[in-house]
C-alpha cells in the first residue's frame, strides 16, 4: 500500500496573543494547492507558527531520545519534553488558545482541533463524522490514512522529511536513519511493522543479554578465582591462618580483660592500703594522747618546755635537748608508761609517792589502744602485701599479653601476604570451604547461563525473522531505490551549482551489539568540486561539504523520498524554515522554482510548499511566487562528463507565477496578524514596502495600491472581520 503524505488544507489559530492585534484576532488560513509563505521580521512569530503546524500534526510526543538517529529509539516515542512551549510566550499562558486544522490523506480529509497550552486534543473528526478527541484515537486514524506501520513511523514522516526546521535531524548523513526511512516508506505496510518489531526486539534482547551477562561472568570470576585457589592450596593456608589468628585474637582479649580485672584488683588494695593506714594514724594519734595524759598526771607541776620535751620524745619526734632522733627513747617511755615506771629514776609505783591512781589514769584504756594500734598494723602490712601481689601479677600478664599482640600482629601480617594473592571476595569466600556464599555463586552461574543462552537464542530468532522479512521486500526496495537516485540527481541541480547526486552502496552492521552482521542498502553523496571538475567524489560524512550544501543536500533527499514515495497521484507536504538562508543568490530563484514545480505536482487535491522567510531578502518572495524565472546555465565543456552521468538532464518544466489576483492567498504575512514588536511598531510603513515590491515586483508601483486594497477585500471576505482591514502594507 503507498504511503498517503498528511497535508494541511486549512489552519486556524484563536486566542493565542502572539497572532492578535488591533486589526487582526488570530490566523486562519486555506493552504490550496501550491506555495504557500509566511513571511515577517525577526520576533514576530515565524518560528512559532512552524512549531504549531508541526506539533498539530505530531501532538505531545517526542522520540525518546533527543539526539538520536531514526533508529536509535526502539521506534518507541515519549511524552513531549518542552510542554511549555508555546505557553511561555504569551501572558495567560495560553490558557483558551487553540488550533485547528484539516489535514488531507489522499481524499480523505481528518479534522482535529487542540488546545495550545497543552496540545491535547479537543476535537476530532474524519470527512465531517466526528470521533473520540483523544490523543489515540488521533494516532490511530493517522495510521490508517497514511497507511503508516506505526504512529512512530508517522512521526518520522514528519520529523525527518516533511519539516524541515531550524533543529531538524539529518537524514542523509546518518546511514542508519537512511535504511529505517526506506522501511516505513518502501515496504509494504505488515513487513514495515513487523521489520521495525523485530528490530527492535533484537536490540531490547541485546541489551537485555549484555546486561544480565555482566553479573553472570563476575560471579563465574568469583567461582573460577576460588577454585583455582583451593586446588593451589591458597584458600586452605587462608582458611588456616585465619583459624589461628581467630585464636590468638581472642587468647589476646583474654589477657586484656584479666588486666583490665587485675588492675581493679590493685586499685581495691590500694584503696584500702590507704583506708588501713589512715586508722592506724588515727589509733596511733589516740594512743598518744593517753601517753600524753600519763605524763601530765605523773609530773602535773611539769614546766610547759620540759612537757613539751617529754612529749616530743614520747611521740617518737626525737630528743629536743641533744637531738637524737632515735626510736629507744620512745619505746623505752613507753614501757614505763605500761609498768607505771616512774621515766625519770625509773622507780616502781610502790616506791612513788606521788602514784597515779588507777581512778586518775585508766591502764586498761591505754592497753586497748596500743593493742588497737598493733592489730591495724598488722592490718596495713597485709593490705601492702595484697598491692605488691596484685602489681606482680597485673605485671605477669602484662608481659603475657605482650607476646599475645606479638603473635596476632604476626598472624595479621601473614594473613595480609596471603589475601593480596587473590582478591577480596574470594579471601572471604575462602573462610570456609562450604561457605554458602560458594553455593549461591554456583547456582547463580548456572541459572545465569540457562537465563543468557535463552536471551542468545530468542535474539537470533529474532534476527533471523527480520532477515526473512528484509530479504522479502529487497527486490521491490531496489526499485525504489533507483528511482529515489534519478530524483535526488534533478533536484539537487536546483539548489547545488556542484553536480550532485547519489551512489548505492551497502553497510554491514549488527543491529545491536553482538549478534549477526547484516547488510543494509545505503545511499552516499557524491558531489563535483574546484578539484574534481572531470569527475564526482565521495563525500563520506557532512563535513566533507560546506554548510549550505549541507542542507541542501538533505533537503534534495527528503524531496526524492517524498516524491518516490506518494507516487505520481500522491500528495505531499514539505514545510521549510527560511530556505533562503544559506543559498547562493543565483539558486534563489532556482530553488523557487524547485519549490514550485514540487508544489504543483500532487493528485487528488495538489501538493503544499510552506515556507517561513524574512524579508531580508527580497528575492525569495518573487521566487516562490513564480515572478522571478530561474536564469540559464551555463554549462561548460569541462562538466560534460559529469553531465552524461546524469540520467534525467533535460530541462524540466517551470510551473508559472501565481496570478496577480490572488497572491494574498499563498501569504501568511505576520506583519499585519501578529503582535507587533518595536522594530514594527518603528518601521511598519519601510517593511511594508518591502513586502509590496516582493509580491508585486512585477507590477508597477502605480497600480500596487490597488492590488493591496483587493487582497484587504479578499481577506475581509474570508475572516468576516471587518475591523481587521489592512491588508499587505504599502
Amino acid at each position: 500500500m503507498t504511503i498517503q503524505f498528511p497535508v494541511i488544507r486549512s489552519l486556524s489559530v484563536e486566542n493565542y496573543g502572539l497572532f492578535e492585534n488591533a486589526r487582526s484576532r488570530g490566523i486562519r488560513h486555506e493552504f490550496g494547492q501550491g506555495v504557500h509563505i509566511i513571511v515577517g521580521i525577526n520576533g514576530l512569530g515565524k518560528t512559532t507558527l512552524l512549531n504549531i503546524l508541526y506539533r498539530s500534526l505530531v501532538g505531545p510526543k517526542d522520540m525518546n531520545k533527543d539526539d538520536g538517529g531514526l533508529s536509535s529509539s526502539q521506534h518507541l516515542l515519549v511524552d513531549w519534553r518542552n510542554k511549555k512551549f508555546f505557553r511561555a510566550r504569551v501572558r495567560d499562558e495560553a490558557r483558551e488558545a487553540s488550533v485547528s486544522m484539516d489535514i488531507s490523506f489522499g481524499r480523505r480529509i481528518l479534522s482535529v482541533k487542540r488546545s495550545l497550552r497543552t496540545m491535547e486534543v479537543e476535537a476530532l473528526s474524519l470527512d465531517g463524522m466526528p470521533e473520540d478527541a483523544t490523543q489515540e484515537r488521533y494516532e490511530q486514524l493517522t495510521c490508517e490514512l497514511s497507511n503508516a506501520a506505526s504512529f512512530f513511523d508517522f512521526f518520522a514522516m514528519l520529523r525527518f522529511l516533511i519539516f524541515f526546521l531550524e533543529d531538524r535531524p539529518e537524514l542523509i548523513w546518518d546511514q542508519r536513519s537512511q535504511f529505517d526511512m526506506l522501511r516505513l516508506l518502501f515496504y509494504d505496510r505488515p513487513a514495515a511493522r513487523e521489520a521495525a518489531e523485530a528490530y527492535d526486539r533484537v536490540q531490547t534482547l541485546d541489551s537485555q543479554f549484555r546486561n544480565r551477562r555482566v553479573p553472570v561472568n563476575d560471579a563465574r570470576a568469583k567461582l573460577d578465582a576460588y577454585e583455582a585457589a583451593e586446588r593451589s592450596g591458597l584458600a586452605s593456608e587462608i582458611r588456616v591462618t585465619r583459624a589461628a589468628l581467630a585464636a590468638a585474637r581472642d587468647q589476646d582479649q583474654e589477657f586484656v580483660d584479666q588486666i583490665n580485672e587485675r588492675r581493679r584488683e590493685r586499685e581495691g588494695a590500694q584503696l584500702r592500703r590507704e583506708k588501713a593506714l589512715l586508722d592506724l594514724e588515727e589509733a596511733r594519734r589516740a594512743y598518744e594522747r593517753e601517753q600524753q595524759l600519763f605524763y601530765a598526771h605523773v609530773f602535773p607541776d611539769l614546766g610547759e618546755t620540759a612537757e613539751h620535751v617529754f612529749l616530743n620524745l614520747l611521740g617518737g619526734g626525737g630528743c629536743l635537748v641533744c637531738g637524737n632522733k632515735a626510736t629507744d627513747a620512745a619505746a623505752r617511755l613507753t614501757e614505763y608508761i605500761a609498768r607505771h615506771q616512774c621515766p625519770i629514776c625509773e622507780s616502781m609505783p610502790d616506791h612513788q609517792e606521788k602514784v597515779v591512781s588507777n581512778a586518775e589514769f585508766n591502764q586498761k584504756r591505754l592497753d586497748r589502744l596500743s593493742s588497737q594500734v598493733e592489730k591495724l598494723r598488722e592490718g596495713v602490712s597485709e593490705q601492702e602485701q595484697l598491692l605488691d601481689d596484685a602489681e606482680n601479677g597485673l605485671r605477669d600478664l602484662v608481659d603475657a599479653r605482650q607476646a599475645s599482640f606479638d603473635q596476632v600482629s604476626q598472624l595479621e601480617i601473614r594473613l595480609a601476604e596471603l589475601q593480596r594473592q587473590v582478591t577480596p571476595d574470594i579471601a572471604d569466600i575462602a573462610m570456609s570451604p562450604e561457605s554458602r556464599e560458594i553455593e549461591y555463586l554456583r547456582e547463580y552461574v548456572r541459572k545465569g547461563d540457562a537465563e543468557l543462552q535463552t536471551l542468545r537464542a530468542n535474539r537470533i530468532q529474532a534476527e533471523t525473522r527480520y532477515k526473512e522479512i528484509k530479504g522479502s521486500q529487497e527486490s521491490a526496495l531496489d526499485t525504489r531505490i533507483q528511482a529515489v537516485k534519478a530524483s535526488f540527481g534533478r533536484i539537487a541541480r536546483n539548489l547545488l551549482a556542484e553536480t550532485c547526486q547519489l551512489r548505492q552502496a551497502e553497510i554491514t552492521r549488527k543491529i545491536g551489539q553482538e549478534g549477526d552482521l547484516i547488510s543494509f542498502p545505503t545511499f552516499e553523496v557524491m558531489m563535483s568540486s574546484g578539484i574534481f571538475t572531470g569527475s564526482l567524489s565521495a563525500r563520506e560524512d557532512s563535513s566533507a561539504v560546506s554548510e549550505s550544501q549541507r542542507e541542501f543536500i538533505d533537503l534534495a533527499f527528503r524531496m526524492a523520498l517524498m516524491e518516490i514515495a506518494a507516487g505520481v497521484d500522491g500528495d505531499a507536504m514539505l514545510v521549510l524554515e527560511t530556505p533562503e538562508a544559506s543559498l547562493d543568490s543565483l539558486f534563489v530563484t532556482e530553488a523557487g522554482a524547485l519549490f514550485r514545480r514540487f508544489a504543483s505536482g500532487g493528485g487528488a487535491f495538489g501538493n503544499v510548499f510552506i515556507a517561513s522567510t524574512n524579508l531580508n531578502n527580497e528575492d525569495m518572495i518573487p521566487s516562490l511566487l513564480g515572478i522571478t524565472p530561474p536564469p540559464l546555465q551555463e554549462e561548460r565543456q569541462e562538466d560534460t562528463d559529469i553531465l552524461a552521468l546524469d540520467a534525467v538532464r533535460a530541462p524540466e518544466p517551470s510551473a508559472g507565477p501565481v496570478p496577480i489576483r490572488d497572491r494574498h492567498k499563498y501569504l501568511i504575512n505576520l506583519l499585519d496578524l501578529a503582535a507587533p514588536n518595536a522594530a514594527l511598531r518603528r518601521h511598519g510603513v519601510y517593511y511594508g514596502r518591502k513586502l509590496s515590491d516582493a509580491v508585486f515586483q512585477d507590477v508597477a508601483a502605480e497600480d500596487r495600491p490597488l492590488l493591496a486594497s483587493l487582497a484587504d477585500d479578499a481577506a475581509i471576505s474570508r475572516e468576516g472581520n471587518p475591523e481587521s482591514k489592512g491588508g499587505p502594507s504599502g
